[in-house]
């Protein structure tokens, strides 16, 4: 009974904690942009994953885009930096991080592929997450997108992709 259990409990947790289809296809976006730039893909990652889920849904309760108390996006009260939420949730060999966010409209009749490669093509038109993306010595990572509706009807996505270098990649 235990192992049924044990069982159970990792099969809820893969579940729960594991990507969405459009997670995993612009997460193969971003890695094709990367090869298309002469980067090597980015391994993607559970703990990555959970620190950018966090984030989406830390932003959104907190009325990210037009109320959101912070001055900054990439910064929360407790959770600060987006090193602190890699750590929390278990990234502790990390040498450094970097994060985009998007905010991203879907037209009418839109297709899903459409928007996310959109959020690709945003980040590439802006200097830091074009940085960001373009990184050399990530090792893992991990996109999160939250689908959203707001008063109007309107559909939305929230993405946030987290990158990580870690400690043994020097060695």
């Amino acid at each position: 009974m235990k192992k049924l259990t044990t069982l159970l409990l990792l099969f809820l947790s893969i579940i729960s904690y594991g990507q969405s289809k459009l997670e995993t296809k612009i997460f193969k976006y971003f890695n094709e942009y990367r090869i298309e730039h002469g980067l090597t893909p980015v391994e993607f990652n559970d703990k990555v994953f959970l620190s950018t889920t966090h984030h989406n849904n830390y932003l959104n309760d907190n009325g990210y885009p037009y109320n959101y108390t912070l001055s900054n996006a990439h910064r929360e009260k407790e959770l600060v930096y987006v090193n602190d939420r890699i750590k929390k949730y278990g990234i502790t060999t990390l040498l450094s991080s970097g994060e985009c966010i998007a905010y991203v409209f879907r037209a009418i009749k839109e297709s899903d592929d459409s928007v996310l490669k959109n959020t690709i093509e945003l980040w590439d038109g802006s200097p830091s997450h074009k940085k960001v993306m373009l990184l050399a010595d990530i090792d893992i990572g991990a996109i999160s997108v939250l689908p959203l509706v707001n008063s109007n009807g309107c559909d939305y996505f929230l993405v946030t992709l987290n990158v990580v270098t870690l400690m043994n990649h020097l060695q």
